[in-house]
């Protein structure tokens, strides 16, 4: 969803899962100015008309009218992590949930005991 500022003619993006069904307040990235729209399925219902207050959601990513990029904290709202821990590195699992051993990292030939690898590594059948 895409609202530009009345104001500064600044264009907000708004993510489509959060403000899919959404009834409340977004802040302009450009101009901080706080709207109150509504949305159903996705589409504008009601709004924009400026309100007061602090916004209760803030867009995704912004672009001023030359088209250059607005982020930073309290204009945008970072992307949403799969993981509180995941940060652009990949977590190394050894074992799964039920304890058995993943190949997701590098194995030992101690790890391979009892398993097809175990005889390609010993050279037996």
């Amino acid at each position: 969803m895409l609202l530009t500022c009345p104001k500064c003619k600044t264009k907000n993006f708004l993510d489509p899962y959060p403000f899919w069904n959404f009834k409340g307040a977004t802040q302009c990235a450009g101009c901080k100015t706080i709207w109150r729209i509504e949305t159903s399925g996705g589409a504008c219902v009601a709004g924009p008309e400026e309100a007061k207050g602090t916004p209760d959601l803030l867009p995704g990513f912004a672009e001023k009218p030359d088209n250059s990029p607005i982020s930073g904290p309290g204009l945008t709202r970072s992307a949403p992590r799969a993981r509180k821990d995941a940060v652009c590195k990949p977590i190394a699992m050894e074992r799964n949930v039920r304890g058995k051993i993943l190949s997701g990292h590098p194995l030992k030939k101690e790890d391979l005991v009892g398993s097809k690898p175990k005889f390609i590594v010993a050279g037996s059948r």
